[in-house]
C-alpha cells in the first residue's frame, strides 16, 4: 500500500495520484484509510514502462488524463463496469495493448484516449458511448475491426486515422456528425456498411458521402478505379478524401462542386488529369500537394485566389491555366513544379507570396503585371532556366532573394516606380550582366546582386542608385 500515492478528495473519496513501485502485475486498492479510491488521477502510472497487467478495482468511477499514457509494457487491464469517465490521453502509446473492453456506462471516449496503441487488434465499444472523440485510436496501425455502437452520434477528427489494417466500418444509423480525416491513412479500409435509409450517410461506388452536406468523405485506397467521375450533387470534395490513391489516373467532376478542402487530393502519385469546373469557388491548402504525374491544369473562373502549397511539387506539371481573376497566389503554390515553362500572369494580380514559384527549374520568363503590389521572399528562386523577367510599375519592393540562384537570368526590366532592392534579391545571377535601374529607387541592399560578377548598372546622374554603384564598386554608366 505505501508504494501508492494516495489522496483524499472534497467528497470524502479517495484518488490514486501515482505510483512508486516497481512491479509488473497491479491490483490497484479499492480503498484507503477506509475510504473508497474512485479516481485514478491525472498522471498516475504514466511513463511506467515496467508495468504489465493492471486490474482496477470496481470502485472506481474515473480515469484520469493520462494516466496510463505511455505503459509501454502494459499487455493487460481489467476495467470494472463502476468506469464511466475515461479522460483524454488515458492509454497513448500503450503500444503493447492488444485489446480492450470497455464498460457500460462510458458515455464518450476522449480526445486521443488509445493513440498509438499500435499492438490493439480488436476493441470492444459498449452500446452506451455517443462520442468518440478526435485522435481516440489514430496510429493504431495493426487495429482490425472495431464495431461501432448503434447509439454513437458523432465520430472526432483523425479518429481512427492511420489504422493502417481497418479494413471495414459499420456507420451507426445515430451517427450525424463525421469529423474531418476521420479515416486518414486507413490504407485497407475498402468497405462501408451503411443502411439504405441512413439519414446522413449514404455510400456510392464504394465512397462514402455525407448527403446532408453533399459531401464526397472518403474515396476507398485500394479501389483499382483508374477513371472516376463524382456523383453529380456533390459540392464538396472532402478533406484528404482522395490523399493517397495511387491508381486514379483521372477525376470528373461535375458542375455541382462548389469547394475542394485541403489535401483532397495530397499526393496522388497517378493523378494526370483532372477536369475542375467552372462552378468551383474555392480550393483549398495543398489540394494537389505532391501529385507528381498530373500535367496540366486548367483552373475554375471563379478562383480569385490560389491557397497555400496548392500544386507544391508536381513535377510533371508543364502546363497551367490561370483564372482572369486571380488576385493572390499564395506562399509555395507551384514549388518544386520543375516542368513547368511558362506562366501567364493575369492583369489584376496583387500578391505572390514567398517560395510561389521557387524550384521551377524549367520556367523561362516572368512577365509581372502592372497590377502586382506584393512579391515574396524567395518567389523565384531556384528558377534555373529563367531568362527574362519584366517587373510591372506597381511593385515598390523586391524581397529578399526573389531571384536568388536564377543562373540563366539575362534580361530584367525594372520600371519607374521600383523604390527598393532588398538583399540577396539577384543573389547568384551569374549570367545577369546589364540593369537599367530606375530613378524611383530609394533603397538597395548592398548585397542585392551578390555573386553577380559581370553585372554593369545603367543609372541616373546623381541617383541614388548612381550612388549605390561608386559606393559598392560596381560597373556602370550613366544614362
Amino acid at each position: 500500500m505505501s508504494e501508492y500515492i494516495f489522496s483524499i478528495r472534497r467528497d470524502g473519496n479517495a484518488q490514486l495520484d501515482g505510483y512508486e513501485g516497481n512491479d509488473r502485475q497491479l491490483s490497484i486498492p479499492s480503498a484507503y484509510n477506509g475510504h473508497p479510491v474512485t479516481v485514478i488521477g491525472d498522471n498516475a502510472f504514466s511513463w511506467q514502462s515496467f508495468i504489465q497487467t493492471v486490474i482496477i478495482p470496481d470502485t472506481v468511477v474515473t480515469i484520469g488524463e493520462a494516466a496510463f499514457s505511455w505503459c509501454e509494457s502494459l499487455v493487460h487491464i481489467t476495467i470494472p463496469p463502476s468506469v464511466k469517465t475515461i479522460g483524454e490521453w488515458a492509454f497513448i502509446g500503450c503500444s503493447s495493448l492488444s485489446e480492450i473492453s470497455l464498460p457500460q456506462g462510458v458515455r464518450k471516449i476522449n480526445y486521443s484516449a488509445f493513440q498509438s496503441c499500435t499492438s490493439l487488434t480488436s476493441v470492444d465499444i459498449p452500446d452506451s458511448v455517443k462520442s468518440i472523440g478526435p485522435e481516440a485510436f489514430s496510429e493504431c496501425r495493426n487495429l482490425e475491426s472495431v464495431l461501432l455502437p448503434k447509439a454513437l452520434t458523432s465520430i472526432g477528427d483523425c479518429a481512427f486515422s492511420a489504422c493502417e489494417k481497418l479494413r471495414s466500418i459499420s456507420i451507426p444509423d445515430q451517427l450525424s456528425s463525421l469529423g474531418s480525416n476521420v479515416f486518414s491513412g486507413c490504407i485497407s479500409l475498402s468497405e462501408f456498411v451503411v443502411s439504405p435509409n441512413h439519414a446522413v450517410f449514404s455510400v456510392i461506388d464504394g465512397a462514402l458521402m455525407n448527403k446532408s452536406e453533399s459531401t464526397l468523405v472518403f474515396f476507398p485506397f485500394n479501389s483499382g478505379i483508374r477513371e472516376y467521375t463524382v456523383p453529380d450533387g456533390i459540392r464538396v470534395i472532402g478533406e484528404e478524401s482522395f490523399a493517397g490513391r495511387n491508381t486514379v489516373e483521372r477525376i470528373i467532376l461535375p458542375d455541382s462542386v462548389r469547394t475542394i478542402e485541403q489535401k483532397a487530393f495530397y499526393s496522388c502519385r497517378s493523378l494526370k488529369s483532372i477536369d475542375l469546373p467552372d462552378s468551383i469557388t474555392r480550393i483549398a491548402s495543398s489540394a494537389f500537394h505532391s501529385c507528381s504525374s498530373l500535367e496540366s491544369i486548367r483552373l475554375p473562373k471563379g478562383l480569385s485566389v490560389l491557397e497555400y502549397s496548392l500544386f507544391y511539387a508536381c513535377h510533371s506539371m508543364s502546363s497551367v491555366r490561370l483564372p482572369e481573376g486571380l488576385k493572390i497566389i499564395a506562399p509555395c503554390c507551384f514549388s518544386g513544379c520543375s516542368a513547368l515553362a511558362e506562366i501567364n500572369l493575369p492583369d489584376g494580380l496583387l500578391e505572390i507570396g514567398e517560395s510561389a514559384f521557387e524550384g521551377c527549374r524549367s520556367l523561362e520568363s516572368v512577365d509581372l503585371p502592372g497590377s502586382l503590389e506584393t512579391l515574396g521572399q524567395h518567389a523565384f528562386g531556384s528558377c534555373e532556366m529563367l531568362d527574362s523577367v519584366s517587373i510591372g510599375a506597381g511593385l515598390k519592393t523586391i524581397p529578399s532573394r526573389a531571384f536568388s540562384r536564377c543562373q540563366n537570368l539575362n534580361h530584367v526590366t525594372l520600371r519607374e516606380g521600383l523604390e527598393v532592392i532588398e538583399s540577396e534579391a539577384f543573389d547568384n545571377c551569374e549570367n545577369l550582366l546589364s540593369l537599367q535601374m530606375p530613378s524611383s529607387l530609394v533603397d538597395i541592399a548592398p548585397d542585392a546582386f551578390n555573386e553577380c560578377r559581370h553585372l554593369m548598372l545603367f543609372v541616373y546622374p546623381d541617383s541614388y542608385a548612381h550612388n549605390f554603384a561608386k559606393d559598392y564598386s560596381y560597373l556602370y554608366s550613366e544614362v
